[in-house]
């Protein structure tokens, strides 16, 4: 019988040194061995998309692609390019010149010279901005005193050409207003961006004749 308690109390040590200290580490870490249950409700690392408690997967809403892709005419701004955007005004490089003239002179006496910021700020620099910068093209307009159509102004390209029906005065002074204006959209009440420039332009009895763009 001693024998007998002997390796009772033998086996029953195994027991205490292998059991009993994997149950206090077990309670010590202060959370159940994962279960079945834990594991249906993961974060997929794939896709992005939890799982509520429910089983319910929640995902965020896509972006609207047709909103992505959206790209805007030059000139054009907003969620919806429903904005027209012309920030600068056209301006002259000289805002007062003379020309001077012979009395039977013909053609293109004056090139109205112009730029505007809107080119290479608001849209791209590069050829034909006109059609696709249409901020930044402009119209040109010529005023005279009532009565004076000795000369007429080209509105798309700046050119100012002489009125051979009408004829010019040895030693006069021929005074005038050139303006650059922005060109008009359809939709859009913003008033218009301009800049003016004073010409003079004199006619020599010494046939002299000076243009100073040429």
């Amino acid at each position: 019988m001693e024998g007998c308690g002997r390796m009772y109390f033998f086996i029953g040590s195994l027991l205490t040194y292998w059991i009993i200290p994997g149950a206090s580490l077990h309670i010590a870490s202060g959370r159940d061995v994962p279960t079945p249950a834990d594991e249906d409700a993961p974060t997929n690392l794939s896709t992005g998309v939890e799982s509520e408690t429910d089983g319910t997967p929640r995902r965020t809403p896509p972006a609207d692609p047709e909103r992505e892709w959206l790209v805007c005419s030059p000139c054009w701004e907003g969620d919806e390019c429903q904005h027209y955007a012309d920030y600068y005004a056209p301006r002259f490089l000289v805002h007062a010149t003379t020309v001077v003239l012979r009395a039977n002179s013909t053609g293109i006496v004056y090139k109205s010279w112009s730029t505007d910021e809107d080119l290479g700020l608001t849209c791209p620099l590069g050829p034909g901005h006109s059609a696709r910068c249409p901020c930044a093209a402009v119209a040109y307009q010529l005023f005279a005193p009532p009565g004076d159509h000795h000369f007429q102004l080209d509105a798309v390209t700046g050119f100012l050409t002489r009125n051979t029906s009408m004829s010019l005065e040895d030693g006069k002074t021929y005074t005038y207003k050139i303006m650059v204006q922005s060109i008009p959209v359809a939709g859009q009440s913003k008033d218009l961006l301009f800049d003016l420039m004073d010409l003079k332009i004199y006619v020599s009895p010494n046939f002299i004749m000076k243009i100073p763009w040429s």
